[in-house]
């Protein structure tokens, strides 16, 4: 699909990437923990040099393999995330013991339904908790093991889900790849031991950015718009679950705009704006749908939610344009403050969206247009330089003596996964240099593209989109957590189409 406009899309995010990529290198934000470049440089090279240099053999470009890779990946992280099982803190924590509450037969408090209140999106997790908790009981487990074990289906699925989003457009080898990368920055991660929102929300984006693509490639209408609404669906749900994906429709909508915008016609306008505007219908419908009805199998007294407490989107921006320094001294750009919550207790929407607005105001008063760029930059370089996604970050989770190893597979694999383990730092440093070879693979691989196509668009806006989601609205690294699989497909095709334009070249006309 040749049109400047969705080169110009590509070419953003290529140069963002690389940018991040540099930012990391040269002046790195820190996130909750220091990385170091004397092991992450080594690291980043060698990835590279695989990815460039790197050739998947023959004999694995086969049908089963991907499901291999896929249930063992969903291993990994189900022996993981169980052998480091902790008190986690914070949202996680809460959510659970509502619905182990709930369980025992026993009524939420005035201050658990201030909570849900306050965070109504919460509730489709309770279900999902309310749910573990029943096969946990059912089966004699610990509730928290039994969603260990949902999270790792979610795993398998997810890295399954990337072979079929891959296969079409950069081939098995790619794929396989994407799978393996994948498993090590998201079944490989400390966070398989906390349930919450992200694993359960990761496969739901990456299917629906695979059937949209999929979607795309048909040139039977009936096929074209199953897949397209299976897509929708599958995007409903993950923004159901988790707020972020929203962005998964709104980029899906904006291939459609480019495609329009670059070659118009009024037959092509009768084809693709009606197609854009029930992609939008569909998404709210379903997504509404499935928010009533996780209310109403939460089992919650759904009287007791009051939702004008929730705070409006404009304090959420508020919010994500703050600074404030970490016990180590390095800046924190837009995460939460408990302080900015506390403020807004007790206030009517108006009340609320008056003191967001007093808020954006008094930043931008006291930075002026150069320094709110240059904080959303620093943010930016923040948020998408962590290849540990911000583990052990949330709430009192980075304490001491917060893991407590129960035998000598856990303690091994403390040592590695474990915030104070022996061998973290490496292990974060390795990790932090693949991550950024996916960067950069992926930022280089766009800039080199010559046409957009409508898969690499799909996946280059999708990616822009949860970038511009984290520069505006509170956030942290971890609301990437996601859409790793996406960046790293992304990365899959930049190298595929670098590595055939390398082939084209050195062969010459024919």
């Amino acid at each position: 699909m040749e049109t400047p406009v969705g080169r110009a899309l590509l070419r953003l995010t290529g140069v963002s990437l690389v940018l991040v990529v540099v930012v990391a290198l040269v002046a790195p934000r820190q996130p909750n923990i220091s990385y170091d470049r004397a092991v992450v440089v080594p690291a980043l090279v060698v990835f590279l040099v695989a990815a460039w240099f790197g050739r998947v053999p023959v004999r694995l470009k086969n049908r089963w393999l991907p499901v291999v890779v896929a249930v063992v990946g969903g291993g990994v992280a189900a022996g993981l995330g169980l052998a480091l099982r902790y008190d986690f803190g914070w949202d996680a924590r809460v959510i659970l013991e509502m619905a182990r509450s709930m369980h025992a037969g026993r009524a939420l408090s005035d201050v658990e339904y201030g909570y849900l209140s306050l965070y109504p999106n919460t509730i489709p997790l309770l279900v999902i908790d309310r749910f573990g908790v029943e096969v946990a009981a059912a089966l004699g487990l610990a509730p928290d093991a039994a969603l260990i074990v949902l999270t790792a289906v979610c795993v398998g699925v997810t890295v399954y889900a990337a072979h079929l989003l891959l296969v079409p457009v950069a081939g098995r080898g790619a794929a396989l790849v994407t799978q393996l990368v994948v498993v090590a920055l998201v079944g490989a991660s400390p966070w398989v031991s906390v349930p919450y929102t992200d694993y359960y929300a990761m496969p739901f984006v990456v299917g629906g950015v695979a059937l949209a693509a999929a979607a795309g490639r048909r040139r039977v209408r009936t096929a074209q718009v199953t897949l397209g609404l299976l897509a929708v669906a599958a995007s409903a749900v993950a923004y159901v679950i988790k707020t972020t994906p929203a962005v998964v429709i709104v980029a899906l909508v904006a291939v459609v705009i480019v495609r329009l915008a670059d070659d118009w016609s009024p037959a092509r306008a009768r084809k693709l704006v009606p197609t854009a505007v029930a992609a939008a219908l569909a998404f709210l419908a379903i997504s509404s749908a499935l928010t009533a009805g996780a209310a109403l199998a939460s089992g919650l007294e759904t009287d007791r939610v009051d939702r004008d407490v929730s705070p409006p989107v404009v304090w959420w921006l508020a919010n994500g344009m703050n600074e404030q320094l970490n016990a180590a001294g390095e800046v924190q750009y837009g995460t939460y403050r408990r302080d900015m919550v506390t403020a807004i207790e007790g206030r009517t929407q108006p009340e609320m969206r008056e003191y967001a607005r007093a808020f954006v105001e008094d930043r931008w008063d006291h930075r002026g247009v150069s320094g709110m760029l240059q904080f959303y930059a620093n943010k930016t370089a923040w948020n998408w330089g962590d290849g540990m996604f911000w583990a052990w970050g949330e709430g009192p989770d980075s304490l001491p003596g917060r893991v407590v190893p129960r035998d000598p597979v856990a303690v091994a694999v403390n040592d590695v996964n474990g915030l104070h383990g022996r061998w973290y730092p490496l292990r974060a440093n390795i990790t932090q240099g693949l991550w950024l070879a996916v960067l950069l693979v992926a930022g280089v691989g766009l800039l080199r593209e010559r046409s957009a196509r409508r898969e690499t668009l799909i996946l280059a806006v999708t990616v822009l989109g949860i970038a511009m989601f984290t520069i505006l609205f509170q956030g942290r690294s971890r609301y990437l957590f996601a859409f790793v699989p996406v960046v790293v497909a992304l990365a899959a095709v930049g190298r595929s189409r670098v590595e055939l334009g390398s082939i084209r070249q050195r062969l010459g006309p024919r």
